[in-house]
């Protein structure tokens, strides 16, 4: 058994079709993404002023929503928490904070290519720090926590979930998919490995994975094969910085890896 380099290339006409049916957009995540204009919500820094929109936020349930720009999973779900922030605007408040970049501009960058209508948080190194020990955080993402009109935790969950487990957990419903422990559903390890078939450090990066991952844990993208790059904008999986390997455990991912030394520690953070 083989690692699943060919596994995209099986439905290669599907994302034929596919591409001719629908744009395909940076960070798209289909219909669901910005449907109809959406105005961008305001960029706030430190976390004074998280500190500060959680206590103007007292009275109503709110949802943190914990991401990076690397986090290829976070990308995805961005969109439908927003969708949710919307519907329920008034009602409920929702934050992304970001706690992976440490360059500012990263984030500024990236909202010139997303428009999310609810507070965008960005946390230097410092501030993450202080943060993810006040909230207990593991070193993965997404991670999202729900707090109720008291400011009392009630739902907190790792990896992705879809706009109905939101609406559920900020209408004060406990949804039935909660992992009170932080971690994921799905404990197996699998990692997303970008690179080009022939170069030193794409098969040693390979090498290790399948060591880390098994066959059955580690899929291949070359960006430059047709097939290949459209899954790989399915998945938001970045094309700079090739080759890289990106450790997830079930839909909440770790950082992304460029040498086998980062990668180890990267998976090592993940089992912690």
């Amino acid at each position: 058994m083989t690692p699943r380099y060919g596994r995209v290339s099986d439905y290669l006409w599907i994302l034929i079709v596919a591409g001719l049916i629908y744009p395909v957009v940076r960070y798209s995540t289909g219909p669901s993404l910005n449907a109809g204009p959406v105005e961008q919500g305001p960029l706030l820094v430190g976390l004074p002023a998280l500190d500060s929109l959680l206590e103007d936020s007292r009275g109503r349930p709110v949802l943190m929503n914990f991401w990076a720009t690397w986090c290829t999973p976070c990308i995805g779900e961005l969109p439908g928490i927003d969708n949710v922030y919307r519907s329920m605007q008034g009602e409920a408040c929702a934050v992304a904070v970001d706690i992976g970049d440490p360059r500012l501009e990263t984030v500024l960058d990236f909202r010139e290519d997303m428009s999310l209508s609810m507070p965008v948080v960005w946390l230097d190194e410092n501030d993450a720090a202080i943060l993810k020990g006040r909230w207990d955080l593991p070193d993965v993402l997404p991670v999202s926590i729900v707090l109720d009109a008291e400011g009392t935790e009630t739902v907190r969950v790792a990896g992705v979930r879809d706009e109905s487990f939101f609406l559920e957990a900020l209408s004060g419903i406990v949804p039935e998919d909660t992992a009170s422990t932080g971690t994921t559903s799905d404990d197996r390890l699998h990692i997303n490995l970008v690179g080009t078939p022939g170069d030193s450090m794409t098969a040693a990066l390979m090498d290790l994975s399948l060591e880390l991952a098994g066959e059955d844990g580690v899929d291949f993208f070359d960006p430059a094969a047709p097939a290949d790059s459209a899954m790989m904008m399915e998945l938001h999986l970045p094309f700079t910085g090739v080759p890289y390997a990106q450790p997830c455990i079930g839909s909440a991912c770790g950082r992304i890896s460029r040498t086998p030394e980062e990668l180890v520690l990267t998976v090592g953070s993940l089992a912690n």
